[in-house]
């Protein structure tokens, strides 16, 4: 079990510009990462690691518009999300080749897998 401390910080708080700006910001260098991550796996087959990560995206502006440290913990989590999705691939043999992943909506995708309709919520 983790404890987690929770910290509501209102837009009337002087933080708030701040701290909103700064998530803006590793939000748009994780989803650049990410479609970079994805274009090397749809495309050649291949996971790219956080060390090839970090030198593709170093001349990226995302990637400068924070400091270098928060920009490499960013890449970080994301090597670690490929990584989890790779050993939960290899170990649940849930998503092979047979399987087809199509989009009800806008918050519902399934999954069909040896016959077997897998919702997943969005």
């Amino acid at each position: 079990m983790k404890l987690v401390e929770q910290h509501v910080i209102k837009r009337n708080d002087p933080r708030f510009a701040v701290i909103d700006a700064a998530a803006f910001k590793s939000k748009n260098l994780y989803n650049a990462a990410l479609y970079e991550m994805r274009q090397a796996f749809i495309h050649q087959g291949v996971y790219l690691s956080y060390e090839e990560m970090d030198k593709r995206l170093q001349p990226h502006e995302a990637y400068k518009a924070l400091p270098a440290k928060v920009s490499q913990q960013v890449l970080r989590q994301l090597a670690d999300a490929w990584k989890a999705f790779r050993e939960a691939k290899a170990d649940s043999g849930l998503c092979s080749s047979a399987c087809t992943v199509s989009r009800i909506n806008s918050t519902k995708n399934y999954s069909v897998c040896n016959k077997t309709l897998y919702l997943l919520e969005l």
